[in-house]
């Protein structure tokens, strides 16, 4: 049975796409001959100006989903986004509390909030949470040329002076499949053996993105088996990638400061790298 390591968290997700949009691994000067950031993935950010526009020309195709706790959705969301939060995407039957949702119940989920194969999905949350269902789609086959994280989120959104909604948007549920996994989806789940193997294996880099309380032992979450962390691991917090402070904050950082992040700690490009 596959399992990831430390119930496939969303943060998990987040450094995952940071690697997928950023390519902080290719050349240098290809890095610094892209503008706006130096992403060679920029399609797979949306900025806030750019979401603004697609919704005042009222685009069919898109669907904005809301991934915050109801309260904070309720609270003020982007205009005619759904909302869908953790225990949404997290399977029900399973024995351990926070694993992936199974395909079908993904399918039932986003099919019901009027979401169809063919919409391009914008995902914004105030953590790392819409990485997590970019991960979850990513491995049961759904384009990732048919998704895109909000870059700022919903701080970043409100920054800009846009309008937000209180009311839930009406509804009209709709058929969503998925592919399955294939091919190197396979590539976005590994199991608690592989890990292990590489914790120990000096070609290859386990990274541990959690915070650093939790890394030390320190601070234990709630469906956390024990304190603590793997031995032998590297450590980013996922925060990291985001900058902190002034007018961009929570936005991601440049793909040269995340590539200098990351070579920093030891991964590098001719390692595997395994995140949990």
């Amino acid at each position: 049975m596959k399992h990831s390591v430390r119930k496939e968290i969303g943060r998990m997700g987040l450094i995952y796409l940071v690697l997928s949009v950023s390519s902080i691994f290719i050349l240098p000067e290809a890095v610094k001959a892209i503008p706006n950031g130096g992403y060679a993935r920029s399609e797979l950010l949306i900025q806030p100006e750019e979401l603004k526009s697609l919704i005042d020309r009222k685009a069919l195709d898109i669907r904005v989903v809301d991934i915050r706790e109801k309260i904070k959705y309720l609270a003020g969301h982007i205009p005619g986004a759904v909302n869908i939060w953790r225990p949404d995407i997290v399977d029900k039957s399973h024995p351990l509390p926070g694993m992936m949702a199974p395909q079908a119940q993904i399918e039932e989920l986003m099919g019901r909030l009027g979401i169809s194969s063919r919409n391009t999905i914008i995902l914004y949350s105030d953590g790392p949470d819409n990485a997590r269902l970019w991960w979850i789609l990513a491995y049961y086959g759904f384009p990732i040329n048919q998704m895109r994280l909000l870059d700022g989120g919903p701080d970043g959104w409100k920054a800009k002076g846009y309008p937000t909604e209180s009311i839930p948007p009406q509804i009209s549920p709709t058929s969503f499949r998925l592919p399955g996994r294939t091919g190197t989806k396979e590539s976005l789940l590994c199991t608690l053996q592989e890990v292990g193997e590489a914790s120990k294996d000096p070609k290859r880099v386990v990274l541990d993105v959690r915070a650093m309380k939790e890394y030390l032992g320190e601070e234990t979450l709630a469906g956390a088996v024990r304190p603590g962390r793997i031995p032998g691991v590297k450590w980013i917090e996922w925060k990291e990638v985001l900058i902190k402070d002034g007018p961009y904050k929570g936005y991601w950082k440049s793909a040269e400061e995340i590539r200098e992040l990351f070579v920093g700690v030891g991964v590098t490009p001719d390692k595997e790298i395994y995140i949990y």
